[in-house]
């Protein structure tokens, strides 16, 4: 198989293999969200929640390597640590974002990026509500 045909992989189907791939290490609460119209940076943005620093690892090394061994494909990048309450795996058409649940609630990215995003949501990220 080519390298060109390897890397091929539809970002919606990516998206579906990471989901999996999360709910396979015991990530919770995981969605898909399609901000392909909103955003420039990727397509899908998967979100999970991982209970503890080593079980954000595992589902970040799991995803990674599930996605180079089944589709070829390697992360363009990956930011964030375990400690800080998450970690971002970017695939380019799709962002793994593996967090701790009062992380995950205190940037909202569901209400943030949801079907229409919302106002209360961006003022709290903005600073201007507390």
């Amino acid at each position: 198989m080519s390298e060109n045909t390897v890397n091929a992989v539809r970002p919606e189907e990516l998206a579906d293999f990471c989901m999996k791939c999360a709910d396979e290490k015991m990530a919770t609460d995981i969605i898909r969200l399609d901000v392909g119209e909103n955003s420039s940076v990727a397509d899908f943005y998967v979100v999970c929640t991982a209970n503890s620093e080593p079980q954000m690892r595992a589902v970040a090394g799991f995803v990674e390597r599930q996605v180079r061994d089944v589709y070829g494909k390697r992360p363009l990048s990956e930011n964030g640590e375990s400690m800080s309450g998450w970690i971002l795996i970017d695939f380019g058409s799709v962002l793994v974002h593996v967090m701790t649940a009062e992380v995950r609630d205190r940037y909202n990215l569901e209400g943030l990026w949801g079907e229409k995003p919302d106002a209360n949501v961006l003022k709290k990220l903005t600073g201007q509500q507390k």
